[in-house]
């Protein structure tokens, strides 16, 4: 089964505590005793999520991580590639670096697992951040992805 890494599960941790908590600024050791997971990771995919510009980073004493755009506006697809990047793939054969693969002359599969993988990432983008974070986020925002 598909199935996220440890990096996505800790990013989409730290963007539901901020999507959650819109006005507060959350630091990465917040979200590590939150959840009882690794300092270093969180503050890791926190960094890529900046880099990305899915969050923006805040200097100083009271420093911390929010959310770039309203939680309505980001998807959990802008989340996996602001970690995983834009080519992972379900299998290696369609991944952008080539691939020596024996059976790429009679592959039968390759095409419609591409289709799977367009469905999938299709299904990530039209889950918004608000929808991770609850309902009753994207009740208080009006918006229903």
């Amino acid at each position: 089964m598909l199935k996220l890494s440890k990096r996505v599960e800790y990013a989409l941790l730290s963007i539901q505590v901020m999507a959650k908590n819109p006005d507060t600024v959350v630091s990465a050791k917040d979200v590590a005793d939150r959840f009882n997971i690794s300092f270093t990771l969180v503050a890791k995919v926190l960094q890529q999520l900046v880099h990305a510009g899915v969050v923006r980073s805040y200097a100083g004493v009271r420093g911390g991580y929010a959310l770039a755009k309203h939680a309505e506006l980001v998807s959990i697809a802008d989340v996996i590639e602001a970690i995983e990047g834009s080519g992972s793939r379900l299998v290696e054969c369609q991944e952008e670096h080539d691939h020596a693969c024996t059976a790429h002359t009679s592959c039968t599969i390759k095409e419609p697992l591409q289709v799977l993988h367009d469905r999938i990432v299709s299904t990530f983008a039209s889950m918004s951040v608000a929808e991770l974070a609850g309902p009753q986020l994207v009740q208080i925002t009006g918006h229903v992805t």
